[in-house]
């Protein structure tokens, strides 16, 4: 992959050390270590040895060359395969002038710097050049401070470039981020980690899987300063150091964790040691903790070695496992967790078996394997970890100069977004080139600070060409606007075959043939480098004759997922040029080739196995790593009586397939209502499980498993039925209604404006990322509370300013809605202890028969099951 190779020649020079010790790795244990896992390397990596290894020819110092060694030596296969020697040599050569140029940097330990500084990958982003483009500012900002300040500046920093926003699973690279001036947690913190990185300031992202409390995730920092780990939230300043609004939720963290770049060294609390990475558990900073064994035996009694145990979580109304800790010889697996509930099930060879524990009441659980897929009902009560008394907050003079900062750099940050290209210039434009205006507009709202790229692009296509080009732009993911150059759009426009077929071929062109997008890989431009690369007779017999490709990947590629660990998919270019790659990438360079050969082409909803259509059916491709079906697909219908609410997939149920031992979630769309499932799902025979949550106000969750089996040419209705909450029903308190009357009139507003059906009352901070979350929650049952008729009311504290927060902009807010300033009436019916954002649903009457504090995820449906 190109990434600024200008750029990158600019920084590739020969670095002198300032100490007399020309050696980086001083440890000639562990030099041996990266030594030898360089040179397996080098093997693996051998038909990409000239955009890899050529690199090392150059005029090096020693410490440059460890350096590049211990990168090569640890990197995943997608880095391997998508990027240049040029590029991780930049990368490490301002790496090491950051020891020399920082106060802290001749200070750093070995291992500390190796892991948590050279390192040019956070998680599973995509690359860029960021450390090359930002090294000077970033380090011009921060002279003179110490480690700690620079750590919080370098923040600030940050701030002023990115807020939150959510989006989809793909982590933008840094610069992208930058670009769009927002970000998802995962890439608010994997851009500051990258920032702190480059200044040399050792930086890790951590995150909690899944919360335990509410259907979500999280991602901060951490820095290492004096021999200790301090966190904060990226993009998310504070006045001190070890605080963020994600404080009190990670108090009741089942996991918090992160990876540790490169071979196991040092004493941290580590999950699973791997050859190439540690996964580290960090929880114990954050919440009380327990360390719980499970003993596996088989039905003789003996002890298993190498089981998989899986310590699973219920979110999303799904098992997740948090963690897989295999039995060592003894049969023994051990996991350190918070003091809440968990599913633990272990496996091997097809065998499992499973229980419910309560980790505060469990030291050892004993297993033993003997349960095959079979038919049976279970329910679950489960139990998140308890709130604890909330930290002090900080004095209350830096909170008031920090939060003044905070304006600041929201005015800095809005001034860029507020540069970008009007809707009059897009309308101008439009119309001078003859194209739908409102099409533009809705695509260019879309692109964000792309908007360039994506112009240049429509600019470059000829007039017969603009209609698929919008067809294309409307296609990919809103996250691919922000990000995709011109170029790689005008290779998928100028080099894509529509071959030929029947009217079902056609209606599928531009989401299963032009679509560029195939995963959550980065789009890459492969249509032409497949014209170019693919042998002859492929190009000719493979569009009559699909499984020619499928053949022709097998023959040629190795697979090897281990060596991919950050799960960051390998692009089909990479796939090729490689010759190595995991199984899933395999899979996307399947479709991307049919594609390219005019076959439409994909990965199938739900259970991501690659199909191609012909002949007006989808013809499903198991590659070995997939178990193959024996027969034919059986079908499901799934039915609800439950209305209020309606269930939804990822929120109230799961589907899940049996597959080696364990059950996998099939991959549907997030939020999909069951009454949008109008088709019966056309699935491979298999035992299945169905998982169905309800999440209650109290913390604790009602579950119910069903397990069944599908056999082949079978139609199987299956019923989600929630199990409902016994409390439901009770007054917690009344609110006073002639202050919220007061409210109301001050707003020269009438009294008629509150409901005679009841009102939902919201206390927030506007700029924060659950408030956020908040307004990302509403839009999606704006029926169900339009419906209702209720009322909607945002106060916010008098004292915080609402500078650039827009209620009236928020996008499909309830009809309904008022938005004021208070502090009175919420201090009044509850107390000063209250987190934000607070929530509290009424009657008509005032009397209070839910109210939520904190950070919470599907609070929208919450407040549904109470107004009804």
């Amino acid at each position: 992959m190109k990434i600024s190779l200008k750029i990158v020649a600019a920084v590739i020079v020969p670095l002198v050390s300032a100490c007399s010790n020309p050696h980086l790795i001083n440890d000639t244990a562990y030099r041996r270590t990266v030594d030898s896992c360089f040179t397996e390397r080098k093997i693996l990596a051998a038909n990409r040895s000239q955009e890899l290894f050529t690199v090392f020819r150059q005029n090096l110092s020693t410490r440059q060359t460890e350096a590049l060694k211990f990168l090569y030596a640890f990197m995943p296969l997608s880095d391997m395969a998508d990027y240049s020697g040029d590029f991780f040599l930049a990368n490490a050569t301002l790496a090491l002038r950051s020891l020399d140029e920082t106060p802290w940097g001749r200070n750093l330990p070995e291992d500390v710097f190796l892991h948590y500084v050279l390192p040019y990958r956070i998680n599973n982003e995509n690359l860029d050049s960021f450390r090359i483009v930002y090294y000077n500012e970033i380090n011009n900002r921060i002279k003179g401070l110490s480690m700690v300040d620079a750590a919080l500046e370098i923040n600030h920093w940050c701030h002023e470039k990115v807020s939150y926003l959510p989006a989809d699973i793909r982590t933008s690279a840094p610069m992208s981020t930058i670009l769009s001036a927002r970000g998802r947690c995962g890439e608010e913190s994997t851009f500051t980690v990258a920032a702190l990185r480059t200044a040399g300031i050792p930086a890790r992202q951590v995150y909690t899987p899944r919360w335990a409390h509410t259907d979500d995730n999280h991602a901060w920092v951490e820095i290492w300063s004096d021999g200790k780990w301090y966190y904060f939230g990226a993009c998310e300043p504070e006045a001190v150091i070890d605080r963020g609004w994600f404080t009190e939720p990670a108090r009741r963290a089942m996991l918090i964790h992160t990876k540790s770049f490169g071979a196991p060294y040092g004493n941290e609390n580590v999950i699973c040691k791997h050859r190439f990475f540690s996964e580290v558990n960090n929880l114990s900073k954050y919440a009380v903790t327990k360390t719980i064994f499970v003993k596996v035996f088989d039905k003789t009694g003996n002890p298993v070695k190498n089981a998989s145990v899986e310590y699973q979580l219920f979110n999303y109304a799904e098992f997740y496992p948090l963690a897989i800790v295999p039995t060592d010889a003894a049969g023994l697996s051990r996991f350190e967790t918070g003091l809440g509930d968990l599913l633990v099930w272990a496996s091997k060879d097809n065998i499992f078996n499973f229980r419910k524990i309560s980790v505060a009441e469990t030291d050892t659980l004993q297993l033993t394997l003997e349960k095959q897929p079979g038919t049976c009902n279970l329910t679950l009560d489960l139990d998140v970890p308890l709130a604890l008394d909330p930290f002090p907050d900080p004095p209350k003079d830096l909170v008031e100069k920090n939060a003044a900062r905070l304006e600041t750099e929201n005015s800095i940050r809005k001034k860029y977004t507020g540069s970008w290209i009007s809707s009059k210039e897009l309308t101008d434009w439009a119309l001078s080139r003859k194209i739908d205006t409102l099409r533009v507009i809705n695509i260019f709202s879309r692109t964000m600070g792309n908007y360039r790229e994506i112009k240049l692009f429509l600019e470059s296509v000829p007039d017969s060409l603009i209609p698929a080009a919008l067809d294309l732009l409307d296609a990919i993911a809103d996250k691919d606007l922000r990000d995709i150059n011109a170029t790689i759009l005008l290779d998928h426009i100028n080099n894509c075959h529509a071959g030929s077929g029947d009217k079902s071929f056609n209606d599928l062109f531009v989401s299963y043939i032009l679509n560029p997008r195939v995963a959550n890989e980065i789009i890459s431009p492969w249509r032409s480098y497949f014209m170019k690369k693919l042998p002859s007779d492929l190009l000719k017999n493979g569009p009559s004759d699909p499984s020619l490709i499928e053949n022709y990947l097998l023959q040629n590629i190795k697979i090897d997922d281990a060596q991919n660990y950050y799960k960051t998919p390998i692009t089909p270019i990479g796939v090729n040029d490689l010759k190595v790659s995991d199984a899933y990438s395999r899979e996307i360079c399947f479709v991307a080739i049919c594609r390219t050969l005019g076959i439409p082409s994909r990965l199938e909803p739900g259970s991501n196995i690659p199909q191609y259509f012909k002949d007006s059916v989808w013809h499903d491709v198991y590659f070995p790593e997939r178990t193959r079906p024996s027969g034919s697909r059986g079908y499901i219908r799934l039915t609800s009586s439950d209305k209020k609410p309606v269930p939804e997939y990822f929120m109230h149920f799961t589907l899940a397939r049996f597959d080696k031992g364990k059950y996998k979630t099939l991959e549907y769309d997030y939020n999909r209502k069951i009454t949008d499932f109008k088709e019966e799902l056309s699935l491979a025979p298999g035992s299945y499980m169905l998982v169905a949550g309800n999440r209650l106000e109290s913390g604790k969750i009602l579950v119910s498993l069903d397990f069944f089996d599908l056999a082949e040419n079978e139609h199987k209705k299956i019923e989600v039925k929630l199990r409902k909450d016994p409390a439901a029903g009770r007054i917690l308190g009344k609110i006073d209604l002639s202050s919220v009357r007061s409210l109301v009139n001050s707003l020269g507003q009438k009294n008629e404006t509150l409901s005679s059906k009841g009102m939902v009352f919201l206390w927030i901070d506007p700029e924060s990322e659950p408030a956020r979350h908040f307004f990302n929650d509403l839009p999606h049952l704006k029926k169900e509370f339009d419906d209702w008729g209720g009322c909607f009311i945002f106060l916010a504290d008098p004292a915080s300013k609402w500078e650039g927060f827009r209620p009236d902009e928020l996008k499909r807010m309830p009809e309904n809605l008022i938005s004021a300033h208070d502090r009175e009436i919420l201090i009044k019916t509850f107390g000063k202890e209250i987190k934000l954002p607070f929530v509290a649903v009424s009657d008509k009457n005032g009397n209070i028969v839910y109210t939520s504090s904190g950070y919470k995820i599907g609070i929208g449906e919450q407040i549904l099951k109470y107004i009804r």
